[in-house]
């Protein structure tokens, strides 16, 4: 990739673009240094955290299934290992002057995996799915800066008025509302892959099976059996199969870190999903570089649920648990692998965005506290009436404890009773989006660098919105911000409203997140640069025993 292009890619708008953007055909994947063996068993096991809910790419909403799906499916881009955005399903593209209207000119050898050559009437299909009400994704919202999207979702308009249009069979346009400067990297979602309609209408409620599902990625899905594992093999009809040199990929469901690294240390996985918090700095001491933590465009927090007591209506008891939590005991002493706290629902890192924080986050605990109980009291509540809540959160060992700190700060301070509840990924997900909680854990990893990934979270009509925040003012400032091309001025309107939406309280914010992973030294071309932390397998290698 071109040295222009790359600066181009981070410009955060698209009219400073040229008329025409030519790409050159990169051939990417495992590139081995000088001198590495390989090992005969090119098998990579790796830990997968929860079960993952779906395989099917326009549905895909989770860490979990995108990790899979980056192996299984392909769009017109990805990231290679460096973090660097590369050609994939297209091999070059223009863009016009005014930055809303991009034509793909797609590979010609790009076939899928039963041997279906790839057209650009696949792409239109893949992306009708996922804004299709029928389909009921809850990442439509993702490609909403694409001609009629929202209106197809909430159906007010047909599936063929969406602004993606097949030319003809190689050459895809894509038509914006509105400039969009993070679309590329948008378009490295496993849901804005394309769909082969004859294979689907073929199998129809079978075709995401192993064995019946049609892909076009790297690997092709094998077996799936929940309890088990997964297991892909490689697509030898992969346009880039050639460089691709694992052969076989195994994911476990991990969602008990002790277990996991009781296998790791085992030598059954060679890649852990994650390290235990409170093992983080006893395994680093044993395992050193086999440790791997890096930054990440990743906020953690827990939502209230606005749309029923206690906290509906009540933004004083709202405020009052917010100002009790202590994020430094937190990042130090429950999650302790390099997390800073934070009191925006945006992480660290974020491209042109200050941090908000309250009036309050620089003073002392205690006086937080004595803030905190006198709000608590004139919200209804007290030593002799308190709180009573659930939290909320998904089976694991890290996000356990975490839910343990906040019940113990919030009784220790305030006298609440919070009582922890716990749910397997799937199940999770479903009570969180139909808001079937007090309180909830919530994670999210951007999708793309720029604050607008973090607040349409909390956008009314959001499928995110978990915490029921409705604010015509802060809807309308985020639809400003889409049409704003001023980069000072855009930067403004979103700390705005996220300044307005942090002093309503629907949330807890607690850290900026760091990612965490045993890798054994056998496992090459890993580099942990990828900014959605999701590590690809058929940019990796087993190197041969005489250099582990």
């Amino acid at each position: 990739m071109s040295q222009n292009f790359r600066k181009i890619l981070n410009k955060s708008y698209l009219l400073c673009l040229p008329l025409s953007l030519i790409l050159l055909n990169f051939s990417y994947a495992a590139d081995l240094p000088n001198g590495v063996k390989l090992s005969k068993n090119q098998v990579l096991n790796r830990g997968n955290g929860a079960e993952i809910p779906t395989i099917d790419p326009q549905k895909i909403e989770d860490v979990q299934a995108a990790n899979v799906g980056l192996d299984v499916f392909e769009g017109l881009v990805r990231y290679n290992s460096q973090g660097i955005l590369k050609p994939a399903g297209a091999t070059d593209w223009t863009i016009s002057k005014d930055g809303l209207t991009y034509i793909f000119h797609l590979r010609k050898n790009s076939k899928w995996s039963n041997g279906d050559i790839i057209t650009a009437h696949d792409y239109v299909y893949g992306f009708q799915r996922l804004v299709d009400p029928k389909t009921a994704s809850s990442y439509a919202f993702i490609v909403s800066s694409i001609k009629n999207a929202e209106l197809i979702s909430a159906g007010k308009e047909p599936l063929n008025k969406l602004g993606v249009v097949a030319l003809n069979d190689y050459t895809l346009q894509i038509s914006l509302n509105e400039p969009t400067p993070y679309l590329f990297e948008i378009l490295t979602l496993s849901n804005c892959v394309p769909a082969n309609k004859n294979a689907m209408d073929k199998k129809k409620d079978q075709f995401f099976q192993a064995g019946n599902l049609v892909s076009m990625g790297p690997y092709i899905l094998k077996y799936w059996k929940v309890g088990d594992k997964i297991t892909l093999v490689k697509n030898q009809n992969y346009w880039n199969a050639k460089k691709t040199i694992i052969e076989e990929v195994h994911f476990y469901p991990t969602q008990n870190l002790t277990s996991e690294e009781q296998m790791y240390e085992a030598g059954q996985l060679d890649i852990t999903n994650e390290i235990p918090m409170d093992k983080y700095d006893s395994l680093k001491r044993k395992l050193t570089d086999e440790v791997k933590t890096n930054p990440a465009l990743t906020s953690y927090w827990f939502s209230f649920n606005l749309d029923k007591p206690p906290f509906k209506d009540n933004i004083k008891l709202r405020k009052a648990l917010s100002l009790v939590i202590d994020r430094e005991i937190i990042t130090k002493k429950v999650t302790m692998r390099g997390e800073k706290p934070i009191y925006d629902i945006v992480a660290i890192g974020t491209k042109n965005y200050n941090q908000f924080k309250y009036d309050w986050s620089d003073k002392s605990i205690q006086d937080r506290i004595q803030l905190a109980k006198k709000l608590y009291e004139e919200a209804g509540y007290s030593a002799d009436k308190p709180l009573n809540i659930t939290i909320l959160y998904n089976t694991n060992d890290n996000s356990k404890k975490l839910v343990l700190a906040l019940a113990s700060m919030w009784k220790q301070t305030l006298g609440v009773n919070a009582v922890t509840e716990n749910q397997e990924w799937k199940v999770f997900l479903n009570s969180r989006n139909k808001g079937e909680f007090d309180v909830v854990w919530n994670r999210w990893i951007a999708d793309y660098n720029d604050a607008n990934t973090f607040a349409d979270l909390s956008r009314s009509d959001s499928e995110m919105n978990t915490s029921k925040f409705k604010n015509p003012k802060y809807d309308e400032l985020l639809k400003l911000a889409k049409k704003e091309l001023d980069l000072k001025k855009r930067q403004k309107i979103l700390e705005e409203a996220s300044a307005l939406m942090m002093n309503t309280y629907p949330i807890v914010p607690l850290y900026s997140a760091v990612t965490t992973h045993l890798v054994k030294k056998h496992v090459g071309g890993y580099t942990g640069k990828n900014p959605q932390d999701s590590t690809q397998s058929f940019e990796l290698y087993i190197k041969d025993h005489e250099q582990r």
